[in-house]
């Protein structure tokens, strides 16, 4: 049966390589989760109106297939209290079912005609009061409040709660680490349940922020456990990443040993990559400064990653590798277009980094690796340069026959 996990895997780790040699991301905050819903929050601060109200009824006409519902205003969350007083009733261009009196959340949006409804949520009075209590995305230090309502009985509240933290920016979450939860966090990470496998990344580089050897430990033995060919390692990166936050050089070097030196560990050197990408992006200090590249120029000795980490080596600027690359230029793992795309996306950052001048200050000779890449390039067919340089985008090389 096709490994379907194989392909997300894949195509979460690859990244556009751009002009200025970064990479693009798909989700804006953690780099371990998944896409979410937006937050309760963030629908409040989107919206012109928000309204808790009670159902009344549902009227459809089969005629026009169409359908309204009726709702009864209990309370404004947000908007003009004139415009929605209790006892009175709205009705939107929705099927939603219901009996009398269940609750509902009412959200209507801006619209560049005239403001819309959107699809009703229903609440319970818990719900209802989580979200009334939930701090606007403007306030400081809001995740703390959020912290205590992971994993709650409630799954919406769970999964809404998980959304903030997926959206939230990594100093954020960092300077929550003395209040994390480091027991809830382990049990979570050891269980089985299929809800929470998403958020296991998340929860693994929590543990990493906020945890001791004894964490460290309990992450080295989830992560050290051979891979199941068949079955999905949710959050496998993130714990990682944990790992390495607690273990510093030291836990690198054993992770990237045991998995590099164990065929049948293949499966975990993607999400290898990704932490090492994540503690370069942000918290690079925990680790000397040559040791992430060193890492990640591992994999150009496995054909079936070696293409997939050249955005990453351009954009840290390891232009050590450059020799290599141009010398491997369409051969195997290089020989299909695609990888040689890749590598002439390499050299054309490469050369643009090394021709950069300060500004104001007197010009000086770019450096070995731009000239060479420079040579490369002008040995290429032009045509070909010139439509990897168009997918880049900005970039703008000198003529051919410069020198």
């Amino acid at each position: 049966m096709p490994r379907i996990w194989r392909l997300v895997f894949m195509v979460l780790a690859g990244g556009l390589l751009l002009a200025d040699g970064a990479v693009a991301r798909a989700v804006p905050g953690c780099p371990f989760c998944g896409p979410t819903e937006p937050p309760f929050s963030h629908r409040l601060a989107k919206c012109d109106a928000a309204l808790q109200v009670k159902w009344v009824s549902l009227v459809g006409d089969e005629t026009t297939m169409t359908a309204v519902t009726t709702f009864e205003v209990v309370e404004v969350l947000r908007g003009k209290a004139e415009d929605f007083k209790p006892g009175s009733r709205v009705t939107i261009p929705f099927a939603r079912d219901g009996q009398p009196g269940d609750l509902f959340l009412l959200f209507r949006e801006p619209g560049e005609d005239e403001p819309t409804w959107t699809e009703p949520v229903e609440v319970t009075e818990g719900r209802y009061g989580y979200i009334r209590q939930a701090p606007n995305p403007e306030t400081s230090n809001r995740l703390a409040f959020f912290l205590k309502f992971l994993e709650v009985a409630d799954e919406e509240i769970a999964a809404d709660a998980f959304a903030e933290f997926s959206r939230a920016e990594y100093k954020d979450v960092a300077v929550l680490a003395p209040k994390l939860p480091r027991e809830k966090l382990r049990t979570w990470l050891a269980s089985k349940d299929l809800k929470r496998q998403v958020r296991l990344g998340l929860y693994g580089m929590l543990l990493g922020l906020s945890g001791d050897d004894s964490d460290a430990a309990f992450l080295e033995s989830l992560i050290m456990a051979r891979p199941d060919p068949e079955q999905p390692r949710f959050g496998i990166d993130g714990m990682m990443a944990g790992y390495i936050l607690l273990q510093r050089e030291r836990g690198l070097n054993k992770l990237l040993d045991a998995k590099f030196n164990d065929p049948l560990a293949e499966d975990d050197l993607l999400p290898i990559r990704n932490a090492l990408v994540f503690i370069w992006d942000y918290d690079r200090d925990r680790v000397p400064a040559e040791a992430l590249p060193a890492a990640m120029r591992r994999f150009l000795d496995r054909p079936r990653f070696a293409a997939s980490v050249l955005p990453d080596l351009a954009r840290w600027k390891d232009w050590s590798v450059l020799d290599r690359l141009t010398t491997s230029y369409g051969k195997p793992p290089f020989d299909s277009d695609l990888s040689k795309q890749d590598i002439v996306k390499f050299a054309l950052v490469c050369e643009k980094d090394g021709l950069k001048q300060a500004p104001n200050s007197p010009p000086v000779p770019p450096p070995a690796s731009a000239l060479k890449a420079r040579a490369f390039l002008n040995g290429l067919d032009p045509e070909f340069v010139r439509g990897v340089e168009r997918s880049l985008g900005g970039l703008t090389r000198p003529l051919s026959n410069s020198k």
